[in-house]
């Protein structure tokens, strides 16, 4: 029975602390603006996208990013971005995913691309 009850807290905690599609959004934002490679032009047309929906929703996306983002490689600062784009779209409300969700799809086919690249 504690098990259980520790396992809800947990489940709840890890609710708690995770970001909303926009929050994932601006992080994937930074992530990509931090990658020091080009990635044959595909990362500056997916941060292109990114701020095109940003835009749309009516966000600011300029951020600095922490430490251990700048500590980490550039391959690995685009792979989570990737993740959390698909993230994003995947927990986007409807209003707000059809208003982004050409700029999303884009963005997630750059990154993807970029990521090849490498």
């Amino acid at each position: 029975m504690h098990m259980a009850i520790a396992a809800l807290m947990l489940t709840f905690a890890a609710r708690a602390h995770a970001e909303s599609p926009r929050e994932e959004l601006a992080h994937a934002y930074v992530l990509l603006k931090m990658a020091k490679h080009d990635y044959g032009g595909h990362k500056a047309t997916a941060l292109h996208e990114i701020e095109a929906a940003g835009h749309e929703l009516g966000m600011n996306l300029e951020g600095r990013g922490n430490e251990h983002e700048r500590q980490m490689k550039s391959d690995e600062l685009v792979s989570e971005a990737d993740r959390m784009l698909h993230e994003a779209r995947d927990k986007m409300e409807d209003r707000d995913r059809k208003r982004v969700a050409r700029h999303l799809e884009v963005a997630i086919r750059e990154v993807d691309a970029a990521l090849r690249k490498r």
